[in-house]
């Protein structure tokens, strides 16, 4: 929660800042001299009310119309507007200030404990143990252990079968997986093709684990850099390199759980971006798209497939999809261009000739625009 300043425009929603309490005399006057810094109650009062600084520094947190909390320093004297629900505590060992009132005190009890000790995350990555990036031929098994720590798993190259106590997952190239402590798990091949994958073994603070446990979660963009981070720290081996693979390894339990609670990561699959329409012709239409993906697909040439006319086809796709349908090509394009040179037998200029750009620079232009790294850092990352 960001700490902010009381000023005529943050905290206008609230109260303003005050010079002159002269005005608030006759009030009912309190002084309160605070030194425990936390509360898990709110205050309010159905008349203006003023809190007067008079020593120290105090924080101040104030709930918002929609719910939400906001904190502020309190140095100063402010004035409240009627039912503004606040707290006010010491920043450092104790705050004293003064409260003029002219209607009851209101209690309200939260669930929400508020310190002014300073944050702690419920989220981090505290003990690094392994980190370790695998190839394996196809005949590759793991036979299975348990640990009490958590492991991470992301597949670089083909699809890993992993058995968690007793349930079977299988675990895809883009893929990752996260087992918890003291979850048996066994690994190995599918049987159709050589592995790549990293293994990273860590402890740490971890709130909602069921948002990481028993699930194979798609790696986005953004978890997708984070893991390349990953792997450049320990191919560098620079000063403090663990240090920062574990602050990446707390950013990636974020981004991971982010994306879980919100099923977001649904519609951001960056290997497989074949979707599941409830519509005959946009499920044909979809077919289509990826068969003929490294020839020239246009609306008028995929409305013919489908003996469809061009604009409902394309009102029709926008509406089931999300996206128009140059725009899903250029994707499923570009998920090719990936898979290909995670195949290692072509070079980039040859698979911009296959797919049918115009030339090998722009496909690196439109590769950087959508992933945030070029061909050769992508297959340089890849190994």
């Amino acid at each position: 929660m960001f700490l902010k300043e009381i000023d005529a425009v943050n905290f206008k929603q609230f109260g303003a800042p005050i010079t002159d309490t002269s005005p608030y005399q006759s009030w009912h006057q309190t002084l309160y001299e605070d030194d425990i810094r936390t509360s898990s109650s709110l205050w309010h009062f159905e008349t203006e009310t003023v809190l007067e600084a008079i020593s120290g520094v105090g924080l101040l947190f104030v709930r918002t119309i929609d719910g939400k909390l906001q904190k502020f320093l309190m140095d100063q004297t402010i004035i409240l507007k009627p039912n503004v629900q606040f707290c006010a505590l010491p920043w450092c060992d104790q705050f004293t200030y003064r409260l003029y009132s002219h209607s009851p005190k209101n209690i309200t009890p939260t669930p929400n404990v508020f310190a002014a000790s300073g944050f702690s995350p419920d989220i981090t990555a505290k003990t690094l143990y392994t980190v370790l990036y695998q190839e394996k031929d196809r005949q590759f098994f793991f036979r299975g252990e348990e640990h009490p720590f958590w492991e991470f798993t992301y597949v670089n190259k083909g699809n890993i079968i992993c058995e968690v106590d007793n349930t079977t997952y299988e675990l895809k190239q883009g893929q990752m997986m996260f087992f918890a402590p003291y979850q048996f798990h066994k690994q190995r091949s599918d049987g159709k093709s050589p592995l790549a994958f990293l293994t990273i073994t860590f402890d740490g603070n971890i709130i909602q684990p069921e948002l990481l446990a028993n699930r194979t979660i798609y790696a986005d963009e953004s978890c997708l850099k984070i893991i390349q981070n990953i792997l450049q720290e320990e191919r560098d081996e620079s000063i403090y390199g663990d240090d920062m693979i574990l602050c990446e390894m707390t950013k990636l339990l974020i981004t991971t759980m982010r994306n879980t609670h919100s099923d977001s990561v649904v519609t951001r699959i960056p290997t497989r971006l074949k979707v599941t329409v409830d519509n005959t012709y946009i499920s044909e239409c979809i077919d289509v798209i990826h068969q003929n993906i490294s020839s020239t697909i246009t609306l008028p040439w995929l409305a013919r497939q489908l003996n469809l006319s061009p604009s409902y086809l394309s009102s029709l796709f926008k509406q089931k999809v999300g996206r128009s349908i140059s725009e899903y090509v250029r994707l499923v394009r570009l998920e090719k261009v990936k898979d290909m040179i995670s195949e290692g037998r072509y070079t980039i200029a040859q698979i911009s000739d296959i797919m049918g750009y115009c030339s090998p620079t722009y496909l690196s232009t439109e590769f950087k625009r959508e992933y945030d790294m070029s061909p050769k850092e992508y297959a340089k990352m890849l190994g």
